[in-house]
């Protein structure tokens, strides 16, 4: 038994000197390389994990927004009916009506500028909030009216486009389209004959001044376009409406980029087949240019905190 517990020990000493002559002599990297496998797995798994993280992101926000959405559609509707059930009911306290008109005029300038972005009206409605928290000089409202005067300034500080005034102004130079002058030809006025010249009076020299003045020669540096002719001047101010009319769309659906093209179009014609030596030509360029720099998709401040705090005070959450 000793012989045989001798030759197992032998053996297994064999076998781990085997083993380490095989990991450290012959692949003395073996460990590294395992190091490095199990790394490349991880960084390969933590960016699996980053990828869904982000599209888990991206859907939640997305998700979030169709609910702020479908929330304010449906506390719209709601404070309807709930305006209507009041009324039929016995009337209640001024401060009452007053606190609901209030929650009403922040309620329609939140849809204002989530759902349509305009950014004036909401304005005059958040100002005109201001003045019936002014007249009710409430000390329970204070929190309300705080949150409410930060939200006009951040309003004031908005530099959001005016899409009515865009759509009246391109509206205004659709109908200055057919008072616009087409670009007429221009003639170059011959060179005089040299005074030397005149003073020969002969037949021969007042020939040769004819032919010289029949045959002329002109260098022209630049592409030359073909003017149009009077029957296609209608074709070009229904192209120029057209125009205009797309840019209007466009700046109702706030897209940047066909309003930005179909202005550049338009006055791209206009330089190309009116006279611009016209002022009412040069007028209408400029307008197009300066329309052209209008942002329809400027970054908007959040107005819903003042809601929030008013519908607090109206639960009864803020001792009012």
């Amino acid at each position: 038994m000793a012989a045989t517990a001798f030759l197992l020990a032998f053996a297994a000493m064999a076998a781990a000197a085997y083993l380490y002559f095989q990991l450290i002599h012959l692949r003395p990297n073996a460990v590294m390389e395992r190091a490095l496998a199990l790394a490349d797995t991880e960084r390969q798994a933590l960016q699996n994990s980053l990828g869904q993280a982000q599209d888990s992101w991206h859907q939640t926000l997305e998700d979030s927004t169709s609910q702020l959405i479908e929330r304010l559609q449906t506390t719209e509707s709601g404070l309807l009916e709930q305006l209507n059930q009041v009324a039929k009911a016995a009337p209640p306290s001024e401060r009452d009506w007053k606190l609901a008109e209030l929650e009403y005029l922040l309620l329609v300038a939140n849809h204002r500028l989530l759902m349509e972005r305009d950014v004036a009206t909401a304005l005059d409605l958040l100002r005109s909030a201001d003045d019936i928290l002014q007249g009710l000089e409430d000390m329970a409202l204070h929190g309300v009216r705080s949150a409410l005067a930060g939200e006009i300034l951040g309003l004031e500080q908005t530099q959001g486009a005016d899409v009515q005034g865009l759509y009246l102004r391109l509206d205004a130079l659709k109908r200055q389209l057919a008072d616009l002058t087409l670009a007429q030809p221009q003639f170059a006025a011959p060179k005089q004959a040299e005074a030397g010249r005149g003073q020969d009076n002969g037949f021969g020299a007042a020939l040769a001044d004819e032919f010289r003045n029949l045959l002329q020669f002109r260098r022209i540096d630049t592409e030359v376009r073909p003017l149009l002719a009077p029957d296609e001047a209608l074709y070009l101010e229904l192209n120029l409406r057209l125009m205009l009319e797309q840019a209007q769309l466009a700046a109702l659906k706030r897209d940047q980029a066909v309003f930005a093209t179909s202005l550049d179009a338009a006055r791209q014609w206009v330089g190309d087949h009116l006279d611009g030596a016209d002022p009412g030509v040069q007028a209408v360029s400029n307008a197009l240019a300066e329309l052209r720099q209008a942002d329809l998709q400027a970054a908007l401040p959040d107005i819903s905190a003042s809601l929030a705090e008013l519908r607090k005070v109206r639960r009864g959450g803020a001792n009012a």
